[in-house]
């Protein structure tokens, strides 16, 4: 049999796409191996056998570090920077919102909760501590708004019942 020019570069092409087809999984393989081990380093932690200062260099820049974070105690702000999803990142700045406000910086706290909208998942709940730090700053005018507002948009929610006892508490 006589290989031709033709032949050869077809063998050659089908040898090449092999190799890339074979290559690329394998480095998926070990890319999930990969963040299979890191997971099992997060699951120790959890579990008290390891220590923060064993996992956290080995996380870091992972899609586990925002959740180990979370789980070690990290600020929400920590947390926050970290975070690539969307919803998340609203859950955590309502959080990082909280933080502020407990120390003491009110304003910078409202600020952040001005950030959720009513189209995120969580705008009941942002609105609740909106209105309760206003409530606990003197803003009584302002806080009995937000109150009303969650009431009325969020009936029968514990975030109604809430509003509605404290308004019931400003009357």
């Amino acid at each position: 049999m006589i290989l031709t020019k033709e032949i050869l570069i077809g063998i050659l092409v089908a040898l090449f796409l092999a190799s890339a087809v074979g290559g690329y999984n394998y480095w998926k393989e070990y890319q999930e191996k990969k963040l299979d081990e890191v997971a099992t380093l997060v699951y120790l932690y959890e579990k008290g056998d390891l220590k923060k200062e064993e996992v956290e260099p080995k996380v870091k820049g992972t899609p586990y570090y925002p959740y180990f974070l979370a789980v070690s105690g990290g600020k929400a702000r920590e947390v926050l920077k970290n975070l690539k999803d969307e919803n998340l990142k609203k859950l955590y700045l309502e959080k990082t919102a909280f933080e502020l406000y407990k120390e003491g910086k009110k304003e910078d706290s409202l600020n952040k909760l001005n950030s959720i909208t009513e189209k995120d998942f969580n705008y009941p709940s942002a609105l609740l501590l909106k209105a309760q730090i206003n409530d606990l700053s003197g803003k009584t005018k302002e806080a009995k708004k937000l109150y009303e507002e969650i009431v009325e948009k969020y009936p029968n929610t514990y975030f109604a019942r809430i509003a509605t006892a404290r308004l019931l508490e400003l009357q």
